[in-house]
């Protein structure tokens, strides 16, 4: 019996510990974790007590009409506006203008969707900067890419090719955003 009394310290131990852990549980999860699931039902009504921050491109088009025309005309038609501009909030309250929009014509936005990935879908127009404004002589193959080197030939809500007639060498550019809609 002299040699299981270490057993028995270990034992009165772990019933310590479950104890602790069984009454330490009691205090550290909110009454309503589980009520509704594997979560804090009363995060639900916080979440919905904060403020409306996005309005949708709907809202957008109720004061911007020939712009929210052009974007469903183009390929951008599916992409909402706060995607590329700020939360309608930062712009609008209540039908009034309360700021200027932030715009961002950066090259690292346009990339953000279509810069060439090989996890991205086929379908996805996807283009090697670089090599796309190689081709097209805006830049040589060692110079950075200038910021807003986009926007000079695509116009951000409907993003088609602008010039009439494509530089020479962009035709056959397999990785070229597409000319036509």
């Amino acid at each position: 019996m002299e040699h299981t009394k270490h057993l028995w310290r270990v034992l009165f131990i772990l019933l310590l510990v479950a104890v602790a852990v069984v009454v330490g549980r009691h205090f550290v999860i909110p009454p309503s974790f589980g009520l509704q699931g594997f979560y804090r039902y009363d995060s639900l009504a916080e979440y919905a007590a904060k403020p409306v921050m996005h309005g949708g491109s709907a809202s957008c088009a109720a004061c911007h009409q020939d712009i929210a025309q052009q974007r469903e005309q183009g390929k951008h038609q599916t992409v909402s506006c706060e995607v590329c501009h700020a939360p309608l909030a930062l712009h609008a309250k209540e039908g009034a203008k309360t700021a200027d929009m932030p715009l961002n014509r950066s090259v690292g936005l346009c990339a953000y969707c279509h810069q060439a990935l090989k996890a991205r879908p086929a379908t996805m127009p996807q283009i090697d900067l670089r090599e796309h404004l190689t081709k097209l002589e805006v830049i040589t193959a060692k110079d950075d890419i200038p910021e807003g080197a986009c926007v000079t030939c695509h116009d951000v809500h409907n993003p088609a090719m602008e010039q009439e007639s494509p530089p020479e060498g962009n035709v056959s550019d397999a990785n070229a955003v597409p000319a036509t809609q």
